[in-house]
């Protein structure tokens, strides 16, 4: 929803937009929300003495959409650009961008093209030496809380893994197939021959079909293999909790 204004005469004042945004239907219907953002940003703009010339807001955007697939901060961005307008103000970051990342970016680009943002809830509002240090400080912590969420992660699955959890999609096959394809492998025959012998025991796969071929052999022979694994991972787990190893240390020696 776009929002004209009258503009005034004066050529030496800044030109801005205000951009809201909320997420939900409910807060678009009733218009709190928004209003109260450009309030706020109407406040900032008698302080420093901007003209708003036009009010942008995205009614029901989620904040996890980026900015360059919202149309109307593009559009916006284009004015900027285009030299038409010198400022965008928002009364929060998280209005306008989803990320720290994300808002550095943007801060980049004013700075190339020579217009202002403004974001409220920065130290003087992202300008001077102050807004710069406090985004890149903001940036740098996010980047460091995105890799240390991915370590994290990874020592989790980790860890599970070495519990005998089993990832992926639950396995299909009935622990009859399972058991008959694995004798048959250990027998060794072949992709083919197991095949062959599941379908002469009139065993349908998952999908329902009746005919086994090499492909749906080898996907069951990895589910068992998967299967086995995890299990030995929750034996060797459960073995370690039950007889934890001493660190080396010799027993203790006690006198008589």
């Amino acid at each position: 929803m776009n929002e004209n204004t009258e503009n005034t005469p004066e050529t030496d004042v800044l030109k801005a937009i205000s951009y809201a945004r909320v997420s939900t239907g409910a807060q678009a219907a009733s218009g709190l929300g928004t209003d109260a953002q450009h309030r706020a940003v109407d406040r900032a703009a008698a302080a420093h003495g901007w003209q708003i010339v036009e009010r942008i807001t995205d009614d029901a955007v989620s904040g996890k959409t980026p900015t360059e697939r919202r149309p109307l901060p593009q559009a916006a961005l284009e004015q900027l650009n285009d030299g038409h307008l010198q400022v965008l103000a928002v009364a929060r970051s998280d209005r306008l961008a989803r990320s720290t990342i994300e808002l550095l970016r943007l801060y980049e680009r004013s700075q190339a093209e020579g217009w202002t943002l403004a974001v409220l809830d920065f130290p003087a509002g992202l300008s001077g030496p102050e807004g710069r240090m406090c985004i890149g400080f903001r940036a740098l912590v996010a980047e460091f809380e995105a890799d240390m969420a991915r370590i994290r992660t990874t020592e989790a699955l980790e860890i599970a893994r070495l519990r005998g959890t089993r990832f992926g999609r639950p396995s299909r096959h009935s622990e009859t197939t399972k058991q008959l394809a694995s004798r048959l492998r250990s027998a060794g025959h072949s992709l083919a021959q197991i095949a062959a012998a599941l379908t002469d025991a009139d065993i349908a796969t998952p999908t329902g079909n009746t005919t086994w071929t090499r492909s749906s052999a080898r996907s069951l022979l990895r589910t068992i293999n998967h299967d086995a694994a995890a299990q030995a991972n929750a034996q060797a787990h459960q073995q370690a909790l039950t007889h934890p190893d001493n660190d080396g240390d010799p027993p203790s020696q006690h006198s008589a």
